[in-house]
């Protein structure tokens, strides 16, 4: 049992590790996994982007993805709001389907001059901006799944590559041993604890009954 309790170990350890790793590329095109997702789900929206912060817009959002997650969906959220113009209110209408054109345009407008919107109005940019909330947490949610994906695969190769060194450093003998331990490393690591946890108060129960 204790042996097996240090093979789990050992093999969430490395699990862990190979993500670390992973996470440590975060900085680098890896932490971009998923972030295409962002550009296709918002569509025309992020149109709206350009707008507010201008024609390099999409380096910024890609900084901001590779960081927080709250700082990244106020940013585009900001983005939208203030980049609605008159000029483009008709399209996001069109494009978003809660909305009535006439009445987002309007209010666009008058948003632009620093007029006083009616309560008809109002509620359509608040129709706007709870449609424009509900697709950035749509194309967040799909794009961080890609990048969850994208972590596992990139955090696989790198735990089995760790655990062959290992085996043909140690010998031949323990090649396969090595082989088997990379390939069960991520998909252990996040139960490894557990695990080791179970086999323990197995083996102290075995114990007590011999």
């Amino acid at each position: 049992m204790e042996n097996i309790g240090t093979i789990v170990l050992a093999t969430g350890a490395l699990g862990t590790a190979a993500f670390g790793i992973v996470e440590a590329l975060k900085w680098t095109r890896v932490g971009e996994a998923g972030f295409k997702a962002i550009v296709k789900m918002l569509g025309p929206v992020i149109e709206t982007l350009e707008v507010a912060y201008g024609p390099k817009f999409k380096d910024i959002l890609r900084a901001h993805y590779r960081g927080e997650r709250r700082e990244f969906v106020r940013m585009i959220r900001q983005g939208v709001r203030i980049g609605l113009t008159q000029d483009n209110a008709e399209k996001m209408a069109v494009t978003l389907r809660t909305v009535d054109a006439a009445k987002l345009k309007d209010a666009a407008r008058l948003v632009g001059e620093g007029g006083e919107l009616s309560s008809d109005l109002r509620n359509t940019l608040g129709r706007f901006e709870l449609a424009v909330d509900a697709r950035i947490d749509a194309a967040l949610t799909l794009a961080q799944a890609r990048y969850v994906g994208t972590a596992r695969g990139l955090a696989s190769v790198v735990a089995l590559f760790i655990a062959l060194a290992v085996g043909f450093y140690l010998g031949n003998d323990y090649i396969f041993q090595a082989l088997l331990v990379g390939v069960a490393a991520v998909p252990v690591a996040p139960m490894a604890k557990d695990l080791v946890s179970a086999l323990q108060a197995a083996g102290k129960a075995v114990g007590t009954r011999v």
